[in-house]
């Protein structure tokens, strides 16, 4: 007879198969395919906040596609490929999958999005250079071709993999935060006729060390730039720089690619002038007795089927968890005129300051439409070395205006060209200056 004292020793089966793993070139087995893609398709079903956005999407539909993709996934980026095609679809920038590995030396040291060629043909969107730390890449390049492919054709083909609540939040992000996706060498053809072969090889990130917090004093009115949220000092150098200026100065306030991090509640503080109100917030919530109930009638009466799945914006019960609540400012707010800047990155926590000087007038707006997506992700790590967020709150302005998928509308639209990269020119700023020159006193 078998000692069971030596069985229950033994690691779980699931445990060893995870362990293997930590491995990252170690292959992904049938089983911990589905297992992870199991666990991924739960956390959606129980906790995604945003059928609103996608009301004629039935998850059980996108996980069998999800599941048909994962037939042929080899390794771990045929594994990403096939997760993200899932939650891409949901158009929502906080639900996605992140495979830690893959993301390691992944930049080609460049970065480019498409803009406007120039301010006299707006909708001829062009690929270009938006930032970059190699020598033969300039700003302002315009990119034709990739890999013998139209720059169109081949960028979009890895965009649908994108988790972004707006379409052209998906094509700033493309290259910045998703490049991995790519091959390990790009073959490009720029406008100007050059031909340039890049690689991985010994690149750098080049949005890199732009998140802190900056005082910009060169010009006539000041200038704030906070890169991002991500950590607590950033916020903190902020307030240091707004302490250095007359509590009556007019700020310029620079939130552009700012993609979020934690909400600034004490930047929002000294910045608003009047009590502010909360956002809405509404998430998911349900009981086993109310799913129940959902399908009881179709038990009852006979019509109970596998071919019968709605769509989850029918079958999600959403509640409301803020109810009028204000949050009140600093006893010393900052009493500036305030112009801020923005673009389609500028996300999530910079959203949320965003909604309460957008939505009191407190500030102008100048730039780009924001990103359109804030929300409190619930975490899992489904495999070694990876992290899924599934978004479990929806966001609304303080009055019940849509905002998710809308963001933040500038009272002054302005995007930058082509044309304006290549010449060094800053039309949000420099308008933002202009307004200024206009209203303050000499």
């Amino acid at each position: 007879m078998e000692d069971a004292s030596e069985n229950s020793a033994e690691p779980p089966m699931l445990s060893q198969a995870l362990k293997a793993l930590d491995d990252p070139t170690a292959p992904i087995s049938h089983a911990l395919k589905h297992y992870a893609a199991s666990r991924i398709y739960q956390a959606i079903e129980s906790c995604f906040a945003h059928w609103e956005n996608v009301p004629d999407l039935c998850n059980a539909n996108l996980y069998f596609d999800y599941l048909n993709a994962l037939e042929e996934a080899q390794d771990r980026r045929d594994f990403q490929l096939a997760t993200q095609g899932y939650l891409a679809r949901l158009q929502n920038a906080h639900t996605l999958f992140i495979d830690h590995t893959l993301q390691k030396n992944a930049s080609f040291g460049f970065w480019a999005r498409p803009l406007p060629v120039s301010a006299a043909e707006p909708h001829n969107l062009v690929w270009t250079v938006y930032s970059t730390i190699r020598a033969d890449l300039h700003l302002g390049d315009v990119i034709k071709e990739v890999n013998a492919l139209p720059a169109d054709e081949f960028f979009l083909h890895y965009t649908k993999f994108v988790s972004a609540s707006k379409p052209e939040a998906a094509t700033y992000n493309l290259l910045r935060g998703y490049s991995f996706l790519f091959p390990d060498q790009l073959d490009l053809t720029l406008a100007d006729g050059r031909k340039l072969l890049v690689s991985r090889k010994g690149a750098t990130n080049p949005s890199l060390h732009q998140n802190k917090a900056k005082l910009d004093t060169t010009a006539e009115h000041p200038r704030l730039i906070i890169g991002s949220f991500a950590k607590p000092e950033f916020e903190e150098q902020a307030l240091t720089f707004l302490k250095q200026l007359d509590n009556h100065s007019p700020l310029i306030l620079d939130l552009r690619g700012n993609g979020g991090g934690d909400t600034p509640m004490r930047l929002m503080k000294k910045l608003c002038l009047e009590p502010i109100p909360i956002w809405q917030e509404h998430t998911p919530q349900f009981t086993a007795l109310q799913k129940a109930q959902q399908s009881l009638a179709a038990f009852q009466n006979g019509k109970l089927s596998a071919h019968h799945k709605q769509p989850n914006a029918q079958t999600t019960t959403m509640k409301q968890f803020t109810n009028g609540e204000t949050i009140p400012v600093d006893p010393e707010p900052f009493q500036g005129q305030l112009i801020v800047l923005i673009d389609i990155s500028s996300c999530s926590a910079t959203e949320d300051l965003l909604i309460p000087l957008k939505h009191s007038g407190r500030a102008t707006i100048i730039g780009e439409a924001s990103a359109g997506s804030t929300g409190q992700p619930c975490f899992e790590a489904p495999l070694p070395h990876t992290q899924l967020m599934v978004s479990t709150k929806r966001t609304a302005f303080p009055d019940g205006t849509q905002f998710e998928g809308i963001g933040i509308q500038p009272d002054h639209p302005v995007m930058p060209t082509a044309e304006d990269i290549q010449q060094g020119n800053d039309p949000a700023l420099a308008l933002a200056q202009q307004l200024l020159g206009k209203t303050v006193p000499a």
